[in-house]
């Protein structure tokens, strides 16, 4: 949302900022019915009964080389047991929340390459985080299940981070005074995912070959943090245990297909977002801002044009949705779309306010202009935050008390697994859930005892041997005499 003390009264910027709170506080009371699924439960059980090292080697020889978040996934709250676990499992959004809002305002609070108040970067930050919730393809993998939230919004946060202190260390001269910072940062963002590995490594080469092309020295920190992500990337790529992953998926590699379907699913999401009522309301607002003295504020989004803008966002949605299909021959789940939307959406908000800049001194129709259009993007945009897409699922879910019914299944689903291993059964039929949450969307069990699903949650309770299977649907009674 773009706000600002040259254009919004403190009273109305008082209003909006409590308006997004309560927004956030949705997402905060759909934590407490969350509910962890599949690799949750496999990783889990595998970091209870194996050695931390050896376990990590494994995971780097026979599944993937993320060496920061296969850490995360394999020692998560549900090692310490399904008490304790779960209550921190269901705290990890809350925290995620927070972290994502305040990795942003810390961003937005580098100068000089922001000018903003401490209360609008925070209102900023926080309606940048609402917009990501609004418009991620599935909330569910993207914030509340642990395994995808921390390898996804995790590194989004670990990026945020990052870019905070590059544009620290901009404003310093290149020094070395946030060097350690970046560096961290940017080890811990690529050892999360493929995605976010590639994201870091082609933004970190654009400023070099860019220097380079122009005749100029590049400066040593800008050159040894390519280096420095390049090798994070070599380590994540070359990993053993991406070849062995890779076996599975009979389509990889096939360039065609890469280039067409991840073309065309990078079409379709694109088109996706920006049919949403909120997301053109709020390029309205940005492209207006960028028109007005509110530029002032943001002049690092104005050292680019808005066609360069425009490529950073085609670039990051492309690595989205090319890479899965390079690698798995699909696009698979959403984890990847739900990281690259961040970065997606920065760059489409930054071209709206380079082009609305470019654009300042040029006629338009008067009503693009008017505040009467800016209040009503305004109101579109917090209207659809309620009733549109996720938002209305959340609130819906909310609301009708579907969320609380799960909880309450989830807790006699878990109870009900726990005493058919006490009482030392090899199989335990348990209830399904008749209509699955529709902001959460997590699979329940089903009737095959050896579904991924079910496996994984057997496994974590009762081991190898142990299986579950969803109980048979209750069917009606048929009146007497019909057939």
């Amino acid at each position: 949302m773009v706000s600002t003390t040259t254009t919004v009264p403190r009273h109305a910027r008082t209003a909006i900022g409590a308006v997004l709170l309560l927004l956030l506080a949705r997402y905060v009371l759909l934590a407490a019915a969350c509910a962890p699924f599949g690799d949750d439960w496999g990783y889990a059980a595998m970091g209870m009964r194996s050695e931390p090292w050896a376990r990590l080697l494994h995971e780097h020889r026979t599944w993937n080389g993320r060496y920061f978040s296969n850490a995360l996934v394999l020692y998560g709250p549900l090692t310490l047991g399904l008490g304790p676990g779960l209550t921190l499992y269901r705290l990890m959004p809350v925290l995620l929340l927070f972290l994502s809002t305040a990795a942003g305002a810390w961003v937005l609070g580098a100068r000089p390459a922001f000018d903003l108040p401490r209360g609008d970067r925070w209102m900023l930050a926080l309606g940048f985080t609402l917009l990501q919730l609004h418009l991620m393809p599935h909330l569910g993998e993207g914030l509340y299940w642990y395994t995808g939230a921390v390898t996804y919004q995790g590194a989004w946060v670990l990026m945020l981070l990052h870019a905070g202190a590059l544009l620290r260390a901009e404003a310093a001269g290149l020094g070395w005074r946030w060097g350690p910072v970046a560096g961290l940062t940017l080890v811990a963002a690529a050892g999360c995912n493929e995605t976010a590995m590639v994201l870091l490594v082609l933004g970190h080469a654009v400023p070099v070959l860019g220097a380079l092309r122009q005749g100029r020295r590049p400066a040593p920190m800008p050159v040894a943090l390519l280096a420095l992500a390049v090798g994070c990337g070599l380590v994540v790529a070359l990993a053993p245990g991406n070849a062995v992953r890779s076996m599975h998926f009979p389509q990889r590699h096939d360039l065609w297909l890469t280039l067409g379907m991840g073309g065309a699913q990078a079409l379709r999401f694109a088109a996706s977002w920006l049919v949403d009522p909120v997301l053109p309301a709020v390029l309205l607002l940005a492209w207006q801002a960028g028109r007005s003295e509110v530029h002032r504020r943001f002049p690092c989004v104005f050292v680019r044009g808005p066609v360069r803008w425009s490529a950073a966002a085609a670039l990051a949605l492309a690595a989205g949705t090319l890479l899965p299909y390079w690698a798995m021959g699909m696009l698979g789940q959403h984890r990847t779309l739900n990281l690259v939307l961040a970065p997606f959406l920065l760059a489409a908000v930054a071209t709206a306010m380079a082009w609305g800049r470019s654009l300042h001194l040029r006629r338009v129709p008067a009503w693009s202009t008017a505040r009467g259009v800016r209040r009503l993007a305004l109101g579109v945009a917090l209207a659809g935050l309620v009733g549109w897409g996720n938002d209305l699922h959340v609130t819906r879910d909310l609301l009708s008390g579907d969320a609380w019914r799960f909880r309450r299944h989830t807790a006699s689903l878990h109870s009900g697994i726990a005493r058919a291993v006490r009482n030392g059964e090899a199989l335990a039929e348990v209830p399904v859930f008749p209509a699955p949450l529709r902001s959460l969307r997590i699979p329940e069990p089903t009737a095959d005892p050896e579904a991924y699903w079910n496996r994984t949650l057997a496994g974590y309770f009762g081991g190898d041997a142990f299986r579950v299977v969803a109980a048979p649907a209750p069917t009606a009674s048929r009146p007497p005499g019909e057939r």
